[in-house]
């Protein structure tokens, strides 16, 4: 890519960043609704309560499990912090997602939020050293990482002050999904596989459509809610950007 395309690339990804936290700002506080704990499967199994809400969180498990066994054959040395944050943060969402599920509050919330928060910034790290910054030293993980668990904590912390406020949270959330793509259209690839951030990029999206429709879904199934198939599709997404980041291969050839 040509040093002005690159440039130019930047500027456009600056600009969708500005207008994202001028549009976040002046939408005003985002109080937590109180309804969102209330999923559609709330059945009880085997003494576990909203069982296949808690249980489904099983592909972020295995998934990092996964990713941390692949992780001493990295074969580009600018992925490794990225890439074992990535694989923990998957760790984490499975164990704080089951937490979460189990009994549904704000309080438990939180430690759902945070490590899907460490998750979502270490994969932004990942493809902004890749294409946006690959010149430079790896130095993104840590102000991105600072500044998700900042939104969480400042989430929380609103909503103990009686004043909830979800924008910051919002936008860490919202940000790189909107950036990703243009950040994939805009840079050459170097290392990182682009069919799978895609493809991962797409299951995301459904799964998220999935969660909207989670009581229609469970409606119209009877024996799935759109929660629990959203954590199954999430869980996928998650081994495609794992095998996004590209490992030394073993024995010959």
């Amino acid at each position: 890519m040509a040093a002005t395309d690159h440039a130019r690339g930047r500027l456009i990804l600056a600009l969708l960043a500005l207008a994202a936290v001028v549009a976040v700002l002046l939408a005003g506080r985002i109080p937590q609704d109180p309804g969102y704990h209330g999923f559609a499967d709330a059945r009880t199994l085997l003494g576990i309560p909203n069982f296949f809400n808690c249980c489904s969180n099983l592909p972020f498990l295995l998934a990092g499990i996964y990713g941390l066994w692949r992780a001493p054959r990295l074969s580009q040395p600018r992925t490794r912090a990225g890439y074992w944050v990535l694989c923990l943060g998957v760790l984490l969402v499975a164990a704080g997602s089951s937490y979460y599920h189990y009994a549904p509050s704000n309080a438990a919330l939180l430690w759902d939020r945070l490590p899907m928060t460490v998750a979502f910034m270490a994969l932004f790290s990942l493809l902004l050293d890749e294409r946006v910054f690959p010149d430079s030293p790896p130095r993104t993980l840590w102000p991105l990482l600072a500044a998700g668990v900042a939104s969480v904590a400042y989430w929380y912390w609103t909503e103990a002050q009686g004043a909830g406020d979800l924008r910051a949270y919002a936008l860490v959330q919202f940000l790189p999904m909107l950036l990703i793509p243009a950040i994939l259209a805009l840079f050459q690839p170097r290392y990182l596989r682009g069919a799978h951030l895609v493809a991962a990029l797409g299951l995301y999206v459904l799964a998220k459509g999935f969660e909207h429709f989670d009581a229609a879904v469970y409606a119209a199934l009877g024996e799935v809610s759109g929660h629990t198939v959203k954590h199954l599709l999430s869980g996928v997404a998650v081994f495609f950007l794992i095998h996004a980041v590209p490992v030394r291969r073993i024995g010959p050839g």
